[in-house]
């Protein structure tokens, strides 16, 4: 295994002018190797600060030549068990290939591989266009839209895979291709839904769309915990008939100020709307008597703030120890909400350092999503219409880890076992623990499996890219 040392000075000469490669001695390296989640994190020992997709090409190369792990780095939000296994790794840093290029016809736009949710939107915002993106600002683009990605217009426009005209990827060999429905259309299936198995994203072409309504609309409710049955069998109602512009995005939170006791239900309505009819849409929810009603408009930073995910807030913090239980759903099991709201409200006061813990309903509309032929990518939930996590996250501190655990799994089983099919968990590959079983990721249905294992022999026949919910 070659020292850090060595590493600069053999692959140095090979990467152009503007790359950079940067040591455990020097002082931005524990920046740069800083993560959302540093439990389980990958064991960096050189970071390479890429300039050029040449260069992505290279260090791929020299990492296979002389057998060295390497991870990519985006938007650094990747958490899940096997990254932990990159020891010694060479972190590619993506983050100047953020480059956002509108196309001449205005449908579609070229992404670098290494661009986040905000560039992109803030970008796409100032020619007056949009895309489907993450909800979270910090996130990059390329991790998301290679297992999935949910976002606020999928409901319009199909998920995050589906706006992928073409990647150019680097492979595990070091080899460029390019993947579409006309070039290596295989691989192409692969990478919307197990990309993280298969290559290193430099460039996408994404489709676009012009903005219609400048302004999106919310109304935000904060409801008591007695209300939670009244709340979930309420919302079960209401998406049944979920316009493909609206989102139901909720928390079990715990927010001392409102309720010093017990957590709270935040429950928002956010909707591509005129306030008007994000107004008449949410009149049910106020006949549940919420505690306070907060209402807006909003462009996609201010949701971002709003729900807690933009840059400075909640979601994007660095350093603790996070742990997520994702689990799909066709619609909620109100007594099974109830276990989980009570099973928190006593695990926050018996183990107050998770206390700052929080659970997860995305009721994203799914109108577009399924419209799309499940078969045609490898992502394998499009029948879900809601996705639930458990986040379980807290100050590092091993003592509180295994406590933790049980309590994550815990919850996400009250939900399994109340759930359409309790023998068979479906789980976000994005939001993935990593302790999960593949089918649950990847899809129960045999053949999803097969293809992908076919697939990763051909084009990862030494599994180089093992190191996110890795399918050999």
């Amino acid at each position: 295994m070659a020292g850090d040392t060595t590493i600069q000075a053999d692959l140095g000469p090979l990467l152009s002018p503007e790359a950079s490669i940067v040591l455990p001695c020097d002082g931005e390296f524990a920046n740069l190797t800083s993560r959302w989640r540093e439990w389980h994190a990958p064991n960096i020992s050189v970071v390479v600060q890429v300039a050029t997709a040449d260069d992505v090409q290279q260090v791929v190369r020299y990492a296979k030549e002389n057998d060295i792990p390497f991870v990519a780095r985006a938007g650094g939000h990747g958490a899940t068990e096997s990254l932990a296994n990159a020891k010694n790794a060479i972190q590619v840093d993506l983050r100047t290939l953020n480059q956002i290029k509108l196309s001449e016809d205005g449908t579609t736009a070229t992404i670098g591989g290494g661009a986040t949710v905000k560039q992109v939107i803030d970008t796409l915002e100032g020619l007056g266009k949009r895309t489907v993106t993450g909800i979270c600002e910090c996130v990059g683009m390329s991790a998301p839209i290679m297992g999935g990605g949910h976002g606020w217009l999928q409901g319009q426009y199909g998920l995050m895979a589906d706006q992928v005209v073409s990647g150019r990827l680097v492979l595990p060999n070091g080899e460029f291709v390019t993947v579409s429905a006309e070039s290596n259309p295989d691989l192409f299936w692969a990478v919307r839904g197990a990309g993280h198995n298969f290559g290193l994203a430099v460039e996408w072409e994404y489709r676009v769309y012009d903005i219609t309504n400048p302004k999106w609309s919310y109304e935000i409710f904060i409801y008591t915990g007695d209300k939670l049955e009244a709340l979930y069998d309420l919302a079960n109602e209401m998406l049944k008939d979920q316009p493909p512009e609206l989102i139901h995005w909720g928390y079990i939170i715990k927010v001392a100020e409102i309720d010093p006791e017990h957590p709270i239900l935040w429950y928002g309505i956010i909707y591509d709307a005129p306030a008007e009819t994000a107004h008449e849409y949410a009149k049910p929810l106020y006949d549940l008597g919420p505690l306070q009603v907060q209402t807006g408009d909003a462009t996609m930073h201010d949701l971002a703030v709003a729900t807690f995910q933009d840059q400075d807030g909640p979601g994007c913090a660095k350093g603790l120890t996070s742990l997520r239980y994702p689990i799909g759903l066709k619609s909620y099991d109100t007594a099974a909400v109830r276990k989980v709201y009570d099973e928190i409200d006593e695990t926050f006061r018996n183990v107050p350092e998770i206390a700052g813990s929080f659970f997860l309903l995305e009721g994203y509309s799914t109108l577009a999503v399924q419209a799309v032929d499940p078969a045609s990518t490898a992502f394998p939930h499009r029948e879900d219409k809601i996705l639930v996590t458990s986040y379980v996250q807290y100050q590092p501190n091993s003592t509180i880890d295994p406590v933790a655990q049980e309590f994550g799994e815990k919850l996400r089983q009250y939900l399994l076992e109340a759930s359409d099919d309790p023998a068979h968990l479906r789980a976000y590959v994005n939001y993935a623990n990593g302790d999960e079983p593949l089918q649950a990721v990847y899809g129960w249905e045999d053949w999803r499996l097969e293809r992908l294992r076919d697939l990763k022999a051909r084009y990862d026949p030494k599994n180089e890219m093992r190191y996110y919910v890795p399918i050999a």
